[in-house]
């Protein structure tokens, strides 16, 4: 580059003077007043004026900037290439899912799976069942479903969560049927509605207590065993518990209800189990709230399973709009569902599990295919 210096009255007339002489592409660097000698003899006669230092760009100043100028253009196209490839990459891991489930399963499978996500079934879950009632079809090369929707995910629901008909079986062996679970999840009013069905079914029935703690808890068991005219016992220790087994061994079935323990509390936990353990031809049932979060659920089980539960009761339907996650936990935990519970009036309000009654939570009362 070379270096010019012009003088200037103003730094506007120093501008255009530059652009003038040098041309456009050269640079004013700098500028400075300075005071300069009117007549060059007489040093006491000045004027000031200003200096203007001018940069000239040469042929090879020009191809070096314009070098410059190239390489940085290249490094911005490089870096939103770069962008643009991350941001596929983003796209494509966001939606890898969809696309796989397009591309394996039909539009009405894929409709059925969102029906169940979306009354709470897990994803994994969802697809399992819906897979499981699907065939494939060879002219639109996917799964697809092979009945109308309801069908289908009877089929499905049949193929991954057990379900417990015992209790409506005939069957003429002795049997002692207790329900444990939390506070609250409504045991006492769930083992009303079972005594009725089996009563109505020609049982005959017997009712053990051992919730002796909970204020109004016998008068209100014995407020609904009046009206069907069963036998009631209270047992508020494990022997007196296996004396009233005794008593009652004549019936068909017999009925224990239990104080809802919490399952934090091992200690009431451990007490229950001194009552329920090693009592011969006996089933436990748990009993869960079905508005209950589904972590909360599990945490429930786990504490007890000391009981060996032989299946569920999940109660409160009515009170949740996502009953899937109770196909979660059955289909997780491979215990069966005996029944589940859709208020509090007794005898209503309660529906032995099928298949067809699973389907029709997650469908609706309009299942047309």
């Amino acid at each position: 580059m070379k270096i010019k210096k012009i003088e200037a009255s103003s730094l506007q007339e120093a501008v255009e003077e530059v652009k003038k002489i040098y041309g456009k592409d050269a640079m004013i660097l700098s500028s400075k007043v300075i005071k300069k000698n009117i007549i060059p003899f007489l040093p006491f006669l000045r004027r000031s004026v200003l200096e203007i230092t001018v940069g000239i760009p040469d042929e090879e100043d020009f191809a070096k900037e314009l070098q410059k100028q190239e390489g940085i253009y290249d490094e911005i196209n490089k870096l939103k290439e770069t962008v643009r490839e991350v941001m596929d990459m983003v796209k494509t891991k966001e939606s890898a899912s969809v696309t796989i489930e397009e591309n394996e399963f039909s539009l009405r499978a894929m409709n059925l799976i969102n029906k169940l996500i979306n009354k709470g079934v897990e994803k994994e879950v969802a697809k399992k069942i819906v897979e499981d009632a699907c065939g494939y079809d060879y002219e639109i090369g996917r799964l697809d479903l092979k009945n109308d929707s309801f069908e289908s995910l009877k089929e499905g629901l049949n193929q991954n969560i057990n379900i417990l008909k015992d209790l409506l079986e005939e069957d003429d062996n002795f049997k002692i049927i207790a329900f444990v679970g939390p506070t609250g999840v409504g045991k006492t009013t769930t083992l009303a509605k079972i005594a009725h069905i089996l009563r109505r079914r020609g049982k005959k029935i017997g009712v053990i207590t051992l919730d002796s703690f909970r204020v109004g808890a016998v008068e209100q068991l014995k407020a609904f065993l009046n009206i069907m005219e069963l036998p009631l016992r209270v047992s508020d220790t494990p022997q007196k518990f296996r004396e009233h087994i005794g008593e009652l061994s004549s019936l068909d079935v017999i009925l224990v209800d239990t104080a809802g323990r919490s399952q934090y509390d091992i200690i009431r936990l451990q007490e229950l189990h001194a009552f329920l353990h090693r009592v011969p031809a006996m089933d436990i049932y748990l009993t869960l709230n079905a508005n209950l979060q589904e972590k909360a659920m599990y945490e429930t089980i786990e504490k007890f399973s000391m009981f060996s539960p032989k299946g569920f009761i999940f109660t409160k339907l009515d009170e949740t709009v996502y009953p899937g996650s109770i196909i979660n936990v059955s289909f997780r935990t491979k215990l069966p569902i005996l029944c589940l519970t859709t208020g509090q009036r007794v005898p209503d309000d309660i529906m032995m599990a099928t298949y067809e009654g699973l389907a029709q939570l997650i469908i609706g009362e309009n299942h047309e295919g």
